[in-house]
């Protein structure tokens, strides 16, 4: 119902904006460049940053072809275009060995209101995508953590449909419209180098929302809401609907998840509401060291979740669910909630014609173990740049990542040898191992070599009830990424 309480938490950005306007408008913040990716992705270091200037086309393929984009951007449009194509080889280990192919389009459009005389730096923005191939994850390997953040299920699809603005001398930055929260919040700027999807949206987030929560490929209605009340200081609010492809919490073949198109604009199941401090940091100089600057984010933030959430172990009629006598349906419970922190550091930096940096990342997650399959995960790495010979703008990366089960989960697993004799997930954390090296060919195209492996894949799980636990994986993977 759209006269509901909860549609009425979606339009305080509203209010919020009606509140101020009789003051001066300020500069909206413009999108970052992984608004139309998702957070795990391949982008130039450090990643993430703000798009190029409007009339910049020098790291695009087409370039200013007719002086085309300089038109539209005189109107206040700008279009861009990204394209992805990735291979996966599982070598050993998994569910089988053989390769398979996924790949991305990802179309945005935005528009500056003031070219025509309207909000001076107001900001429209509208993306779509195409997502094409297979999965690797789940044809290949039968991993938790999946492999790319580009692997996802098959469509053509409106991705985020927005507005935004600034007020305040542009301290404060309000978006209204269809969000996709994992660009923003969440992220780690230097997990942004690996493929793999657990160091975008965490994999306890992934699993423990409905969908997956409004996180690549999918958005949710609802406002954002940014406040720098000082230089060093960032606060951070969304409250967006939880549910964004309307589906069950559990999807199945007769009920499956919706929203394919992206057009579903629903608030009928629970409010999702996020928030995030970010302080960033000198090192150097907090260390009163006589070095180059060495930049940081540390961010500290959680969500709560007003939906309804199932019980890992307990049916409705109070009974393990492995049980022969429990009832179809689990336990649900009012209310779910995560708390995390991102630690991300340059710790050795050298200026100069060919710059050097290297940066560490740590994410922590953590929440209850009842309604969460995972109530624990966390994620760490180092990338490095400017180290390979006439390679400037190469970056190398390193990082781990694991996602811990929380107690029912466990106790489900057991429940399930058991009563079935059947080795499912939920036994051991699978952990998984990620390097990977971007270089940059041409301006506008980046190729990424990348290996993973994996072990405790599925948490422990077989492939069938009558085998071993599936095998630790190994898997050569290659991104090529193309902006046009």
């Amino acid at each position: 119902m759209f006269l509901s309480k909860k549609l009425c938490v979606y339009c305080l950005g509203i209010g919020l904006m009606l509140a101020v306007a009789s003051g001066q408008i300020f500069a909206a913040t413009r999108p970052l460049t992984t608004d139309i990716l998702p957070s795990g992705v391949p982008l130039p270091f450090p990643a993430p940053g703000m798009q190029s200037s409007s009339d910049d086309w020098n790291s695009t393929l087409f370039a200013d072809t007719y002086g085309v984009r300089s038109w539209l951007n005189h109107y206040g449009l700008r279009f861009s275009l990204q394209d992805v194509e990735e291979v996966w080889g599982v070598a050993s280990g998994g569910l089988h060995q053989g390769a398979s192919y996924n790949g991305m389009s990802a179309a945005s459009l935005t528009f500056d209101p003031s070219r025509i005389g309207g909000w001076k730096y107001g900001l429209f923005n509208v993306s779509a995508l195409q997502i094409r191939g297979r999965s690797a994850t789940s044809d290949n390997v039968g991993a938790l953590n999946t492999l790319s953040g580009y692997d996802a299920q098959r469509s053509l699809r409106l991705f985020e449909l927005w507005y935004g603005q600034g007020f305040l001398g542009n301290r404060l930055d309000v978006r209204v419209g269809s969000l996709d929260l994992d660009t923003e919040f969440m992220v780690s700027q230097n997990a942004s180098l690996f493929l793999n999807a657990s160091f975008g949206w965490p994999l306890s987030a992934s699993t423990d929302l409905y969908s997956g929560g409004p996180s690549w490929p999918y958005s949710a209605p609802g406002v954002r809401i940014r406040y720098n009340p000082l230089y060093p200081l960032v606060l951070m609010f969304a409250a967006t609907d939880d549910n964004p492809t309307g589906g069950p919490f559990y999807p199945s073949q007769d009920n499956p998840a919706q929203n394919l198109s992206g057009t579903r604009f629903g608030v009928s199941n629970g409010a999702l509401f996020m928030f995030e401090a970010q302080l960033w940091v000198d090192a150097a100089r907090r260390l009163g060291l006589d070095h180059a600057a060495l930049p940081g984010t540390w961010k500290i933030g959680g969500y709560y979740d007003t939906g309804s959430f199932p019980d890992r172990r307990y049916s409705a009629n109070g009974r393990i669910l492995a049980a022969p006598d429990a009832s179809v349906s689990p336990r649900y419970y009012h209310g779910n909630w995560m708390v995390y922190g991102v630690f991300d550091q340059t710790i050795w930096r050298i200026e100069g014609d060919t710059p050097r940096a290297a940066s560490v990342f740590i994410r922590i997650t953590g929440n209850d173990g009842i309604k969460n399959t995972f109530s624990f995960g966390a994620e760490a790495g180092l990338t490095v740049q400017g180290i390979v010979p006439h390679r400037k703008d190469d970056v190398l990366g390193i990082a781990w990542g694991a996602g811990f089960f929380g107690r029912r989960a466990k106790q489900a697993a057991e429940d399930s040898l058991l009563y079935s004799g059947e080795i499912t997930s939920g036994r051991k954390s699978e952990h998984h191992i990620e390097l990977t090296w971007q270089t940059p060919i041409l301006p506008w195209l980046n190729i990424q070599p990348d290996f993973q492996y994996i072990w405790n894949v599925g948490g422990g799980a077989s492939s069938q009830s009558d085998t071993p636990a599936i095998p630790n994986a190994a898997i050569f993977g290659l991104n090529v990424s193309s902006t046009f």
